[in-house]
């Protein structure tokens, strides 16, 4: 081989090339630290001081140690380097307990900053940084097993299946390849979170029965159904359809990606085994009360999605307050369209959901027309934002249907963003199980909660936002401030005009109170210890809900405390920050500024968005 380097010049370069094959031989991860930090310097700003730089820095090696985050952002180009999109994360508690260490070490450096030559921001990010290492030190210290990986609320189980379907980039031949090689990871993975499982029962923790029997239901279906009509199977068929590659081959991958699914099934059946075994031992209880340490532990989720310190009691508080609120508003509506109040509202909330105005058929077209409105109105909503925003996102936003296998159980509506390089557009899922639980008069308030100006608008100018650091964009993210800003602009939208019909009036305010009887139920739950069936009941009663939604929602709050009290809580801080704004600027307030201000600034605990309305405040005053 020297026979090649015939001159001092070619030597050196032929070393420097022997040494960098080296470094990549052995130590591949050296180079996609360097490549990812190349990647993400078109996204993000440059940070220019030692805190920032060690903040982007700690964002790094956990995206580099998640094939399945990096393949979520897009980042597709790396794959020569990680081959990530073959492979799915690694679930061990051997690797858990790994990666804890690691965050202590960066959990003492976080704090070991001297604040007093930082500028404003820079101290901002270092506060957000702190606020969140506080919490997932506490929380993998203390309440590590709280949680179930295994839950009929988007458990991993229905998630590894959505997450290859979905996610997962098909356009040429070695993306099938990956795609093979990811579903036969699949077992490994379920193994791993089994044995999480097994931990959690070893602890005395257990789920409610209702989350086994409908997990129960979740994996059943995807175990008894044919190969070929499997959604993995289904999905791929699609796709490969598009490929340029051989009939032959075509029909060799299929055949290997039947197989992979045959050891898909039995580590699936294995799980169904575990979980009918735990589901013997199933906690009375519907509330974390009853989970050892359940008071602290409902304490620390409050902390988590609230980014406040506000008391389970506060909460409750508040929630009962604007129910009644909402109601007297929903109420005068009703007087006016002729309806008799003297009757119980929960009497009329079911005639209005079961009134055939405002249904649609309960067949295949009647579901395709749901999701053709709510297309609709999202192209209807752009035209507003002009007039209320400086920035508008360049990513569009489309709306799908939730996976069949999984609607029964999933939310009314969710979002996911697209991917960094777009390939992958953002989507939000519409929930066409029960059609009934869909009237049109709710139907604008969801859209522009999921879509704009809500979550699409929030998330994509986030993802857009190349004056942030790498650290503002991915290091930290809190239900308080993109359900808060969400559910602010469903009001929003109301304020530009966009709502007129007094009906479809009457369903803004219905997701208003809805997420006011979140506050209520949430707490009831798992502070008052009410049980699945009273929360059930208070929704149907107060909120209007139909008993598919109330039960899936309620049983929603019980596996994932506290998240369904972010909402209320981050839109009255963001409307109070508004107000503060108007009061002190006058007739400087300029609602678009505020907008900016709010949305250009990355993700925020409430605290320290109030911290920047401030200095807005004050650089405009």
């Amino acid at each position: 081989m020297i026979r090649f380097f015939t001159t001092i010049g070619g030597f050196l370069l032929g070393s420097v090339l022997l040494a960098f094959l080296t470094i990549l031989t052995f130590n591949p991860s050296f180079f996609a630290k360097i490549a990812l930090k190349d990647y993400l310097k078109d996204v993000a700003s440059p940070s220019d001081n030692i805190v920032d730089k060690f903040l982007d820095d700690s964002v790094i090696d956990p995206l580099l140690n998640s094939p399945e985050r990096l393949t979520d952002l897009g980042i597709h180009d790396l794959d020569w380097l990680t081959n990530h999109n073959e492979k799915l994360d690694d679930y061990s508690l051997e690797t858990a307990e790994i990666n804890h260490q690691d965050f202590l070490e960066y959990y003492s450096q976080l704090n070991a900053f001297d604040e007093s030559e930082l500028s404003t921001r820079t101290k901002l990010n270092l506060e957000v940084a702190k606020f969140s290492a506080e919490i997932e030190k506490m929380g993998f210290e203390n309440f590590r097993f709280h949680m179930g990986p295994f839950i009929q609320f988007y458990g991993t189980h229905v998630y590894f299946v959505n997450f290859i379907t979905d996610k997962h980039k098909l356009e040429n031949k070695k993306d099938a390849e990956d795609y093979i090689k990811r579903v036969r990871q699949i077992p490994l993975a379920i193994k791993q979170l089994m044995e999480f499982e097994k931990k959690r029962a070893e602890e005395g923790i257990y789920s409610p029965k209702f989350v086994y029997d409908k997990s129960l239901i979740q994996i059943q279906e995807l175990v008894e159904v044919t190969n070929d009509q499997h959604p993995i199977f289904l999905s791929f068929l699609d796709s490969i359809d598009n490929l340029e590659i051989s009939d032959g081959l075509k029909n060799d991958m299929l055949a290997d990606l039947s197989i992979a699914i045959d050891e898909f099934k039995e580590s699936y059946e294995e799980l169904g085994v575990l979980l009918s075994e735990n589901s013997i031992n199933a906690r009375e209880g519907d509330g974390v009360w009853a989970l050892p340490n359940g008071e602290d532990y409902y304490k620390h989720r409050l902390r988590i999605y609230t980014t406040t310190d506000l008391t389970a009691d506060e909460i409750h508080s508040l929630g009962l307050e604007l129910v009644d609120e909402i109601q007297t508003q929903i109420i005068s509506i009703l007087v006016s369209e002729g309806y008799d109040i003297e009757r119980p509202l929960s009497d009329i909330f079911a005639e209005l959901n079961n009134d055939p105005r405002f249904l649609f058929e309960d067949s295949d077209e009647g579901r395709q027309a749901i999701l053709d409105e709510y297309t609709r109105i999202n192209e209807e909503t752009y035209k507003m934002l002009p007039d209320y925003f400086n920035e508008l996102p360049e990513a569009k936003v489309v709306v799908k249907r939730i996976p069949i296998f999984s609607e029964q159980s999933a939310a009314g509506g969710y979002y996911e963003r697209s991917s960094l390089d777009g390939s992958r557009p953002a989507a939000w899922f519409a929930n066409l199980y029960d059609i009934k639980a869909t009237q049109t008069f709710g139907m604008p308030a969801l859209s522009f909660h999921e879509a704009v100006p809500g979550h699409h608008l929030q998330i994509a100018l986030n993802q857009e936002n190349k004056n942030q650091t790498l650290w503002n964009k991915f290091g930290y993210t809190t239900s308080a401030f993109t359900e808060g800003w969400a559910l602010y602009a469903e009001r929003l939208a109301i304020e530009a005009g966009l709502v007129t019909d007094p009906y479809d009036m009457i369903g803004s305010l219905q997701s208003e109170l809805f997420r006011a009887a979140r506050l209520v139920v949430d707490t009831g739950i798992h502070s008052k210890r009410w049980t699945r069936e009273e929360a059930i009941t208070y929704m149907i009663d107060n909120a209007g809900q139909v008993r598919s939604a109330a039960e899936s929602e309620i049983e929603r709050y019980i596996v994932w405390p506290a998240q369904a009290t972010a909402y209320m809580v981050g839109r009255i801080k963001i409307f109070e920050l508004r107000e503060k704004a108007k009061n002190e600027l006058g007739n400087r307030f300029n609602i678009k500024d505020f907008h900016s201000a709010v949305l250009m600034n990355g993700v925020l605990p409430l605290t320290v968005l109030e911290s920047v309305i401030d200095e807005y405040i004050s650089e405009n005053s």
